[in-house]
């Protein structure tokens, strides 16, 4: 209200001071709709998807115009690092479009819904590729995100090959792999892949990658409030075969969903014609 009682919306700008001249102004960047869902595909009814607030700050009898972040900042900056990571569209894969026409696909299904609706503890689940335990860890993640939890995403692979660079430095290698032992909520993405031998089976992961996995699981088996969800093309038994201590907390916090190896899971291969 202006001095007299009048509202600024009914003052011309010649009658407004200059207090109630910037405030107008403030006012009118808190009504403009943004346009940050159309490049993380997340919705914020509260900003209207500008991400920030502006207020008028004063100090020492000067005004100035600041921006704070609205509380979906955080689920923003966890949706952009996924995709520079790798998870392109990670609002848009959903638990509504995995489809469960199998017991064991229903199973595994209900398994990720359960605890993404009460995150404790580790998740694993590993086996036949191309069944859909990347979508299914996705979604998990979707489900935290919406929920105004922060996520971090490992793809394993790529972030090994970084770790392993020769030429990094102590505190480049710390800022890196503290990214992924300290997150709330941390995503390893294909646990110990490393390749194909000639015959097609997976490789073992060498004593470098597993000596990176023991660092980054043992920190968050330490920390048993920090949500770890993992999937791989290896079952909890074989990683057990790998490396006994990683398989032992492995099966400590979570309880592991293996699929057997069978082509007929592989969702991949569902439009293959056979003449």
């Amino acid at each position: 209200m202006a001095m007299d009682g009048t509202s600024r919306k009914e003052l011309t700008f010649e009658q407004m001071s200059q207090d109630e001249y910037e405030q107008w102004q403030v006012d009118q960047l808190n009504k403009t709709p943004g346009h940050l869902n159309e490049r993380d595909g997340y919705d914020c009814a509260e900003c209207m998807n500008r991400g920030e607030f502006y207020k008028i700050v004063k100090k020492n009898g000067l005004s100035y115009r600041t921006a704070y972040d609205c509380k979906c900042a955080p689920t923003r900056r966890s949706i952009m690092r996924a995709k520079c990571s790798g998870i392109k569209d990670i609002m848009s894969i959903s638990f509504a479009k995995w489809i469960a026409t199998e017991e064991w696909q229903k199973t595994v299904k209900q398994a990720a819904q359960d605890f993404a609706k009460a995150p404790q503890g580790w998740f694993f689940i590993g086996g036949q590729s191309g069944c859909g335990k990347t979508h299914l860890c996705t979604a998990i993640c979707r489900e935290l995100l919406l929920s105004g939890q922060e996520v971090q995403y490992m793809q394993w692979r790529d972030a090994v090959m970084k770790l392993k660079v020769r030429d990094l430095t102590l505190e480049q290698r710390e800022s890196l792999i503290n990214g992924f032992k300290k997150a709330k909520v941390l995503y390893i993405d294909d646990l110990f892949k490393t390749g194909k031998n000639l015959d097609g089976s997976e490789q073992r992961p060498t004593s470098a990658d597993v000596n990176i996995a023991f660092e980054i699981l043992n920190y968050r088996y330490n920390n048993p409030e920090m949500v770890t969800i993992i999937s791989s093309e290896f079952t909890a038994i074989e990683i057990l075969d790998i490396d006994e201590a990683i398989g032992g907390r492995l099966y400590e916090r979570s309880a592991p969903l293996n699929i057997r190896k069978d082509k007929a899971k592989n969702y991949r291969l569902r439009n293959q014609i056979n003449l």
